[in-house]
């Protein structure tokens, strides 16, 4: 049973053996004229004990009624008082206000990342997202990971990630992509299909711990299939057989400040309309220009001087650090 439904059934339990009491005094005694005040009085009095005399002179139905109430309402007031120390000394109630806290921040996010799954894959996913100052969000239904999500400082929900209440709580119609790393292979299926039914423009990452889920998951709606199997496989083969490649490729994990990254020209950019040898991207960022993707969904790989750029072309560059926040920071020559 959740911490918030424990207690609001406390508080139901306490108000309930108030009222119920107070009721029947009123109907047994209904000859003396009594208020509810003076029969919720003789209710509390009753049920907590503190020997107080009889605000009036009981009937023996009153007396009766007052018997039943030593021996059910005390329990159940102490059974409600019980739970609600519960609450309080097992942090529970902090635990249940901290949840609430995190809820107002997910309404107020926008253009980040929902990560399903915090296990080895989703931690080592979520520390590179951080370290390009990516917002995200995650989905875990492991409660046990709850303390390593919060030394993280990452937003996150316990809850079903395949549930579309919790796809919607974590701000998928605001979100810009959704990375369905679940231990099996269903879960992601089913993550995949709940975030494509809610939203069919979104962009969805989904790992495949099995070859054969690929074509599944890109049916389910995933925009992008990584299975870590091929991966690693790939990977072998090159270190035997292009062994320099491989070194080249990983060169920015070993002190080199090298990496690839691509940027979208907007409308509104300075470069659109200017040639690529005209651009002085080199010159100015040390990046060179390794493919255009068009609008159209063509790509020019190695792409001629003479190449034109255009407004929604995404560039794909390997240079130096930053290679983005570089572009981005320059006008082109006159």
């Amino acid at each position: 049973m959740s911490p918030r439904l424990r207690l609001m059934l406390s508080i139901l339990a306490l108000a309930g053996v108030f009222v119920i009491g107070a009721v029947g005094y009123l109907l047994i005694e209904s000859d003396r004229d009594l208020t509810f005040a003076q029969a919720a009085y003789m209710t509390a009095i009753t049920v907590s004990t503190v020997g107080y005399t009889e605000v009036w002179e009981l009937s023996d139905g009153g007396r009766l009624w007052t018997m039943g109430i030593i021996v059910f309402g005390i329990a159940t007031v102490s059974i409600a008082f019980t739970s609600l120390i519960a609450l309080f000394v097992s942090g529970e109630l902090r635990s249940l206000r901290e949840t609430k806290r995190m809820e107002t921040k997910l309404k107020a996010m926008s253009d980040h990342i929902i990560v399903c799954g915090y296990g080895r894959m989703g931690q080592l996913v979520t520390t590179q997202l951080a370290e390009r100052s990516v917002p995200c969000v995650v989905i875990e239904l492991d409660r046990d990971r709850e303390d390593d999500l919060r030394k993280a400082g990452l937003p996150f929900l316990i809850a079903d990630a395949t549930e579309e209440e919790t796809m919607v709580l974590a701000g998928l119609m605001e979100a810009r992509a959704v990375i369905a790393l679940l231990p099996r292979d269903t879960d992601n299926v089913f993550v995949t299909l709940t975030a494509h039914t809610l939203r069919r423009d979104l962009f969805i990452v989904a790992r495949a711990e099995q070859p054969s889920t690929q074509n599944k998951l890109q049916r389910a709606g995933a925009t992008r299939v990584i299975c870590p199997q091929v991966i690693g496989a790939t990977k072998i083969a090159n270190v035997i057989t292009r062994p320099n490649v491989v070194d080249f490729v990983e060169m920015a994990n070993k002190g080199v400040e090298l990496e690839m990254d691509e940027v979208v020209l907007t409308e509104r950019s300075p470069l659109c309309g200017v040639a690529l040898k005209d651009s002085g991207i080199r010159e100015r960022t040390g990046a060179i220009v390794v493919a255009i993707k068009r609008r159209e969904g063509e790509t020019l790989f190695n792409p001629v001087p003479d190449a034109k750029l255009m407004a929604d072309d995404t560039l794909v560059l390997i240079g130096p650090a930053d290679v983005s926040g570089k572009l981005g920071a320059f006008q082109p020559p006159a």
